[in-house]
């Protein structure tokens, strides 16, 4: 049974380790070049300011894709073809052809992919100075979310594959779900994973507050003498100057602050993100194990 699964999967796992390894080449290339150049951060804008924003975008659609094209066929096309019958009629019991198919694609699409992260992540490290790695989409493209960012599209698309029947249905799928929760998390759990910290500067000395590197802000606001929250009419005040702050006084402000994750929370959460990514693509390959007993054959 294994060895009818590797002969199956054995050029999609290739691709993956493939397309890995160029990327890995090129990071440790990229790497090793910034850090020839610094400190002089103008030469490395120059260099790799614009390859760097098109990595990006790579690697924020790059996990998705990659476990999509790996899990969605994975089922569905057995199915499309009528293949699994004959895997099913070979004294293998369903959990056991499902697992194992199961297995060994998402143990290698994981293995690549969490190399990919990890690898990432050490090569930006000395280009963390360009932006905060805790702020989106800078946070997904680096470190454990590329690889359970693969998990979860590759458990949607078998789960998907199985349920549909079809691979280019369960491949829209598929990318529909992921975009759907990696925009959902990012956005509205993410912030949540810890208590933001909180930095206050009175009004008068607002152009002091500022901070520290590397964070990522979530909010900003004014805060009366009684330190309860208020709404200013911005479009009244001035842009800046002491014209801004006799303006916002006018209208109750004493304080000005701002809510931010600092830098230092980026591994713990990689760590909650990784957990909960975890989390999800199990209960969806579990979903799609109790529906094999009754979708397939």
């Amino acid at each position: 049974m294994i060895w009818v699964t590797w002969r199956q999967q054995r050029a999609q796992i290739r691709a993956v380790f493939g397309i890995v390894a160029v990327l890995s080449a090129v990071l440790v290339y990229i790497r090793s070049d910034a850090v020839s150049l610094l400190p002089d951060t103008a030469k490395v804008n120059d260099r790799y300011g614009m390859f760097l924003q098109y990595f990006q975008l790579l690697m924020l659609l790059l996990p998705s894709l990659i476990g999509m094209f790996v899990g969605a066929p994975l089922i569905a096309r057995e199915v499309e073809h009528g293949t699994h019958v004959f895997g099913l009629t070979q004294s293998v019991s369903r959990t056991r052809w499902l697992v194992t198919k199961l297995a060994m694609a998402g143990g290698s699409l994981a293995l690549a992919m969490f190399t990919l992260g990890l690898v990432t992540a050490w090569a930006l490290a000395p280009l963390n100075y360009r932006s905060a790695r805790m702020e989106p989409p800078i946070f997904e493209v680096q470190g454990l979310t590329v690889g359970v960012y693969a998990l979860l599209a590759f458990a949607v698309g078998a789960t998907a594959g199985l349920m549909l029947r079809n691979t280019l249905a369960a491949m829209v799928l598929t990318l529909a779900v992921c975009a759907v929760f990696i925009v959902v998390i990012g956005n509205a759990v993410r912030p949540h994973f810890a208590e933001p910290m909180t930095m206050h500067v009175p009004i008068e000395t607002r152009t002091s507050m500022r901070v520290p590197d590397g964070s990522w802000s979530l909010s900003y606001g004014y805060l009366d003498a009684s330190g309860r929250p208020i709404e200013l009419d911005i479009d009244k005040c001035a842009l800046a100057g002491r014209a801004f702050v006799e303006c916002a006084q006018g209208q109750g402000a004493a304080e000005e602050f701002v809510r931010y994750h600092p830098a230092d929370r980026f591994w713990q959460f990689q760590f909650i993100e990784f957990g909960l990514y975890i989390l999800l693509s199990a209960g969806v390959l579990a979903a799609g194990a109790w529906a094999s007993r009754r979708r397939l054959i």
